[in-house]
């Protein structure tokens, strides 16, 4: 692969590339290059983590929400292998679940590190979903946040059981727009669900129990069959569905590629998928491996979420939190970790992009480069002035400093034209320009695509 071909791969992968992606990657093919991520440990965090407060203490996740929020941040700012980390997003949103429905806060660390357990090939290659799912339906914050705990035998809640199939493992229909459930199952596979009880009074040592007088026991009709489902079994029969083998392979390929797949390609993850035993690494190699991943690469087609765009940004440019500043543009810009806008987790694609929220990118753009700024020159707080320099090579240097982005040619031929037209006799004159070269450059349209 060339420079082009692993910017795109680390852009759907991570967020972004780093020097060192650009030089090991390089004359590889898409497949070693993937297989090269998926064995790569976890490893430890790069540096020490400087990551602070506006008021200049440590993130404290358990004390503020938006120490929770930036605390994902640092790690997926300071990982040595993203794909771990954007796996991890992927669950979360799979699995939407939100912080203001679910106390206390060390239940969603607690749960995000479920979901990097299941992201992590190289420590867990076996990881499969049949398994993942029945740890999140134990798990303390799901448990809390679709009312689980409370689903006793004498008082059923539905909440857990019908988003176990229509959110988690079947869809609401199947590919011809029939039903995969009806009211009766979700009625019924809550039942097999009760019994389940959490305690909290120790938050970073949640427990979860199981007490058979609130279970429901007895025979129960699940997607037509009968029998005395419990937890392990109702599973089984979700599971063996015929929608759900399509369901997640489909709901995995929508995470790297910005089109739905064409049924061949569906059919083909299906039966990786089976023949894998339903593990989780395989899928995903032959969706990064897919022929699509690196289609129109002069013409990038897909929307950066958020939190890739500003994580993103973050690693370009070097910086680490030190406020609140990335909190609040995620928030502006329509995707807060923890904070879901509906239990179907963020819809994503063009929903990413109207006015206020482009605004916002490009303010954050524009912010961290001028902290960017002061922390390489805390005296001038300024990109460095070149004298005599022309007009392209202003371009030049300002596209290497924030490392070499994808420009549409229109774009390239815009900012010349621009760099060519601003007055540039005074020192203030040409550092203008870099700074304008470069908040464009980190903040318009063509840093939104990859």
């Amino acid at each position: 692969m060339d420079r082009v071909a692993i910017t795109r791969l680390m852009w759907r992968t991570g967020f972004g590339p780093t020097a060192r992606d650009l030089k090991r990657f390089k004359g590889r093919s898409l497949q070693q290059a993937v297989e090269m991520l998926l064995s790569a440990p976890q490893g430890r965090l790069a540096g020490q983590s400087g990551s602070r407060r506006a008021d200049k203490r440590p993130l404290d996740p358990p004390e503020s929400d938006r120490d929770l929020v930036l605390e994902w941040c640092d790690r997926m700012i300071r990982t040595p292998n993203p794909l771990i980390e954007r796996l991890s997003l992927m669950w979360h949103n799979h699995f939407a679940t939100d912080r203001r429905e679910v106390s206390p806060p060390q239940l969603m660390t607690r749960q995000n590190a479920l979901f990097r357990r299941y992201s992590d090939f190289a420590a867990f290659p076996t990881a499969n979903f049949p398994r993942l799912i029945r740890e999140v339906g134990k798990d303390p914050a799901m448990m809390r946040f679709l009312n689980n705990e409370e689903n006793t035998a004498e008082d059923i809640n539905e909440n857990y059981g019908r988003e176990l199939m229509e959110l988690f493992c079947l869809g609401p229909t199947d590919v011809k727009g029939n039903d995969n459930y009806d009211e009766t199952d979700v009625r019924e596979v809550s039942k097999a669900l009760t019994g389940w009880e959490l305690e909290t009074e120790n938050p970073e040592v949640p427990m979860v129990e199981f007490n058979p007088d609130n279970h429901f026991g007895g025979d129960k009709l699940i997607l037509g069959k009968r029998a005395d489902f419990d937890y392990e079994s109702v599973h089984d029969q979700v599971l063996d569905h015929y929608s759900h083998p399509r369901f997640i392979v489909t709901s995995i390929w929508s995470e790297f590629h910005p089109e739905p797949p064409d049924e061949g390609t569906v059919k083909d993850l299906m039966r990786v998928y089976e023949r894998g035993r339903r593990r989780l690494r395989p899928v995903v190699a032959r969706v990064l491996t897919h022929s699509s991943m690196l289609r129109s690469l002069k013409e990038p087609n897909m929307i950066k979420s958020p939190v890739v765009y500003a994580v993103g940004l973050m690693r370009t440019l070097r910086l680490t939190i030190d406020d609140d500043t990335l909190y609040n543009a995620l928030n502006d810009m329509g995707q807060l970790p923890y904070f879901p806008p509906t239990v179907a987790g963020w819809e994503g694609g063009v929903e990413w992009l109207n006015t206020n929220t482009t605004t916002a990118r490009f303010d954050l753009a524009s912010r961290l480069l001028e902290k960017a700024y002061a922390k390489a020159d805390p005296v001038k707080k300024a990109p460095a002035d070149v004298e005599d320099e022309s007009p392209t090579e202003a371009f030049k240097r300002a596209r290497a400093a924030v490392g070499t982005p994808w420009l549409a040619r229109g774009t390239k031929s815009a900012l010349l034209y621009f760099s060519k037209s601003m007055d540039a006799e005074r020192s203030h004159q040409r550092i203008a320009r870099q700074r304008v070269l470069r908040a464009f450059m980190l903040g318009g349209p063509d840093a939104q695509v990859t």
